[in-house]
């Protein structure tokens, strides 16, 4: 589904999942057909304290079953706690697609499906409950270099990743779907304050 934003529309997303054992694999595609560069978000930053170095995560994502009846996949900027603040946003590092480029990556999904995102820790399964979903949509974001305020910087911990910012970065990001309706799939819902998309 390619984006609605006039600027970034010939953007367009393609995925064709498949499961493996105990996941769910999406090999997917972004090709940029608009006149400017686009930062895909590609992987999370994560602190390993037993090693005591940064490293990446290709698999970061934001799972959440939406009013909608199916489970969101986000490979992108998750939305905040209500009602608690962060210290830190976290911004996934980026991935640059210029025009005419396309973008190859490969998701995996452990089963069972569970709400979980970067700013809430995995409960104790009696805290879940187990629903039925609809299918699956498949969101990846991107950041658009003609984003007012735009900058690049190459991410250390991560050759070929970029961290990416604009004047107003959440609200700059461009998303991409896939939705896939599907039969006798369920997600284990949590029952904290999670966050869920309208």
């Amino acid at each position: 589904m390619p984006s609605d934003n006039p600027q970034t529309a010939l953007v367009s997303l393609h995925c064709q999942p498949t499961r493996d054992g105990d996941a769910l694999v999406f090999p997917y595609q972004i090709s940029n057909g608009s006149r400017v560069d686009i930062y895909v978000m590609d992987a999370v930053p994560e602190w390993d304290a037993d090693a005591g170095k940064a490293h990446i995560d290709a698999n970061g994502v934001t799972i959440a079953m939406a009013a909608d009846g199916f489970a969101h996949i986000l490979k992108g900027i998750a939305p905040l706690p209500p009602g608690r603040s962060v210290a830190v946003r976290i911004i996934p590092l980026a991935a640059k697609v210029p025009p005419g480029g396309t973008l190859e990556r490969r998701l995996v999904v452990g089963l069972p499906l569970h709400e979980t995102g970067p700013y809430h820790p995995d409960l104790p399964i009696r805290q879940y409950r187990q629903r039925e979903i609809a299918g699956i949509v498949l969101t990846v974001q991107f950041l658009p270099s003609s984003a007012e305020g735009f900058g690049a910087a190459p991410a250390d911990i991560a050759p070929g990743l970029f961290r990416v910012m604009a004047q107003n970065t959440v609200g700059s990001v461009v998303s991409v779907s896939c939705r896939f309706p599907s039969r006798g799939l369920t997600i284990l819902q949590r029952s904290d304050d999670f966050p869920r998309p309208d």
